[in-house]
């Protein structure tokens, strides 16, 4: 085994199983591939999306039960962009069940199937969250993107363009040349997209993201010691009285939602404990306070 694959395995364990829980993506995969008609294709990648937007939670009094381990979780308010009615409504529409009938029995790569999901269905124009549609239907012939991965990516692979740039934003090309390095890691690791399991794409999948991830919060801590050595640069008194800006109220609020309490609630606890008086935007869009804090690294 290379020492390149030996890293990807072993940072395989610090995958964030709490925010994405693996017994939840195998099960909705299965529904996936097996779903008979259009609702059961549909409610099958609801799921799938509410999980790809960390929003799905264990539960042992959950509605939804994950097979085969039977374990019970719930879900979370997506993000409108991931997820919204509009977009129910086509992923459980006749036309879509066609469509999507036909990529589960690919055999071969075609980006052109990302460009229907937006000039054909007028789903997602990004490329992130269709890659993942397309990796629900067919996981062996299109890897699961994100920022994380593709931090690893341009580290490992020598990318000179972004190598940890965590703002690097998706493109189409991007997410191809990534698909093309990606099965050169897998022919490394010694697996086939189609001769292996599930778990063993998946594991190679959680190390890049989980290299990636701590990467890219090396970089971002490397940048702020910089910063604070500068003398024209600020830096925040522990003592000073906290806001919705410090790093204590937003890992405060992280931790609150990270236990089980919804993402209002988790704003207003840690403002209630640190004394801080919240704008109205805070509860009523606490999910976009969290996204920015998550592009920020902290979540």
């Amino acid at each position: 085994m290379s020492m390149l694959i030996q890293l990807i395995r072993d940072s395989a364990a610090a995958f964030d199983s709490w925010a994405y829980p693996p017994e939840v993506y195998y099960s909705v995969l299965a529904r996936v591939r097996n779903a008979c008609t259009p609702i059961e294709l549909g409610e099958a990648l609801c799921q799938a999306l509410a999980w790809k937007d960390g929003k799905v939670r264990l539960d042992p009094d959950g509605p939804y039960t994950a097979a085969p381990s039977n374990i019970r979780f719930r879900t979370e308010t997506t993000k409108p962009n991931t997820l919204c009615d509009e977009h129910r409504e086509i992923l459980s529409s006749r036309e879509f069940f066609d469509w999507a009938s036909n990529v589960r029995e690919m055999r071969h790569f075609d980006i052109s199937r990302i460009h229907d999901l937006d000039q054909r269905f007028g789903l997602w124009a990004s490329a992130v969250i269709p890659a993942f549609v397309l990796h629900c239907l067919r996981p062996e012939v299109y890897p699961m993107v994100d920022r994380w991965v593709l931090t690893a990516y341009n580290l490992l692979s020598g990318n000179p363009e972004h190598p940890l740039d965590i703002q690097y934003r998706t493109s189409i090309g991007a997410y191809q040349r990534y698909q093309e390095w990606w099965l050169n890691v897998l022919s490394e690791a010694g697996l086939g997209s189609f001769s292996s399991q599930l778990n063993q794409l998946k594991e190679i999948d959680a190390g890049l993201w989980a290299l990636g991830k701590r990467a890219a919060a090396i970089a971002k801590e490397l940048v702020a010691v910089g910063e604070s050595e500068r003398p024209d640069v600020a830096v925040e008194d522990a003592r000073s009285e906290p806001g919705t800006e410090s790093e204590r109220f937003k890992l405060r609020a992280i931790a609150l939602r990270r236990s089980g309490k919804t993402q209002r609630q988790a704003m207003k606890d840690a403002a209630a404990d640190l004394g801080i008086t919240l704008k109205p935007s805070y509860l009523n869009y606490p999910g976009s306070h969290f996204e920015r804090w998550r592009k920020q690294g902290l979540e």
